[in-house]
């Protein structure tokens, strides 16, 4: 797919700038335009580690004990802007055992990353590597974003979406936006969602997906009503004749990966 269609669809986040809100703690997507973004380069990493299940508790301890103390340091020095690490409370062999996503002032410090992976690859010391292993990095252009408030509480699903190529990517962008967009703006008026967060893949690495949604949820119990809360704001944004069509349709523009559970680990 075309990197360049991803970016004509960034200029479309300006239109929405005066009804998305960004998280505190992450920068304003509405502030960025395409084409300085096209310029530059992304500023978010997202690396994906993945340990074997005995491993599991000792990892999560050194990410908890270790790695957010290293975080918080490259973010002192200037390396990082923000930064926030996803543990998946569930053994799945077919996803990912932890997160990093990593926020960088400029694209300059994306290079200063990568001169800390020649010695500590994916972030990691010895003891890290020890435990677990990078197995993807991924380079984020950050599109949409809504909600407030404090990143680092509730519990996150996490559902990544492959397009597949330029003509159905179009149709993606006019259908999430008129499909997607409304829906989780209801779920964050019911209080279900403290905040969303949707990410495009800059670059065709790694296993392929186009697309990363971040659903931040207020708690494990407004995680268990997802299904009701989908149906019920669906319900009311099928009474507009500019949403209807679209229920049948936004599904063949897509597939769908695996959805994967983050906890946010905080000291």
């Amino acid at each position: 797919m075309s990197w360049i269609l991803r970016m004509r669809a960034l200029a479309c986040v300006a239109g929405l700038a005066a009804s998305v809100a960004s998280p505190a703690m992450w920068s304003a997507v509405s502030s960025a335009r395409a084409d300085e973004i096209h310029q530059d380069g992304p500023t978010t990493l997202a690396i994906f580690y993945r340990a074997k299940p005995a491993d599991r508790p000792a990892f999560r301890r050194y990410l908890l004990d270790r790695e957010l103390d290293r975080l918080a340091a490259w973010k002192k020095g200037g390396v990082l802007k923000n930064y926030q690490i996803l543990y998946n409370p569930y053994v799945d062999s077919e996803t990912w055992d932890a997160a990093a996503l990593l926020e960088f002032p400029s694209y300059a410090q994306v290079g200063q990353w990568q001169a800390i992976e020649q010695t500590a690859p994916g972030g990691l010391d010895a003891a890290g590597l020890a435990l677990a292993r990078p197995v993807q990095t991924y380079s984020l252009d950050l599109r949409w974003t809504e909600g407030g408030g404090d990143p680092n509480r509730g519990i996150y699903y996490i559902i990544n979406y492959t397009v597949g190529n330029d003509e159905n990517w179009k149709k993606w962008d006019v259908s999430f936006k008129g499909y997607g967009l409304p829906q989780m703006h209801g779920w964050i008026h019911d209080k279900a969602l403290i905040s969303y967060r949707m990410y495009t893949n800059r670059y065709d690495s790694g296993d392929r997906w186009d697309e990363l949604l971040l659903l931040q949820y207020r708690d494990l119990a407004a995680l268990g009503q997802r299904d009701a809360e989908m149906a019920k704001v669906r319900a009311e944004l099928a009474r507009d004749p500019n949403f209807k069509p679209l229920i049948d349709h936004v599904h063949a523009f897509h597939t769908e990966g695996n959805d994967v559970l983050g906890v946010p680990l905080v000291k």
